[in-house]
C-alpha cells in the first residue's frame, strides 16, 4: 500500500502547478482561450518532466539515505520546481526559435503568432 501512495503522489503532485497557474497567472490569457490552454499544456509538461527527471532521482536518494522527515518533502519539491522553472526559461526560447512547437501552436493558436502582444482596451474609470 505504501508504494501505491508514492506512485499516486508522483502522478498528482505535478498537477498543482497547472492548477495554480490556471487560477492565478493565466487569467490574463482568458481573452485568448487557445493561449490559455496552451499555457496549461506547457505548465503540465514542464511539471511532469521536472518530477520525472529531477524529482524521482531526488526521491530515490532521500529514501536510500533514510531522510524521510515531513519537512524535507516540501523543501525538495520546491527546489525541483525552481530547477524545472529555470530549465523552462532556458530551453523554451530555444524551442520556439527552431519552430519545434509550430504544429502545437497551429492546434492551439487560432491564428495567433509567437511574439504577438495581447492588449486589452482599458476600462474607463467612473468618477
Amino acid at each position: 500500500m505504501t508504494m501505491n501512495r508514492h506512485i499516486a503522489a508522483f502522478l498528482l503532485a505535478p498537477l498543482t502547478v497547472p492548477l495554480l497557474m490556471s487560477v492565478l497567472v493565466l487569467q490574463i490569457l482568458l481573452e485568448v482561450r487557445s493561449l490559455y490552454w496552451f499555457g496549461l499544456l506547457i505548465a503540465a509538461v514542464v511539471s511532469y518532466a521536472g518530477a520525472l527527471l529531477v524529482g524521482a532521482p531526488a526521491y530515490v536518494v532521500l529514501r536510500s539515505r533514510g531522510w524521510t522527515a515531513l519537512w524535507l518533502a516540501p523543501v525538495v519539491g520546491s527546489a525541483v520546481g525552481v530547477i524545472s522553472a529555470l530549465a523552462l526559461v532556458v530551453i523554451f526560447p530555444l524551442v520556439l526559435e527552431r519552430g519545434i512547437l509550430t504544429p502545437v501552436l497551429a492546434m492551439f493558436g487560432d491564428g495567433v503568432q509567437w511574439g504577438e502582444v495581447i492588449m486589452q482596451t482599458p476600462i474607463p474609470r467612473r468618477s
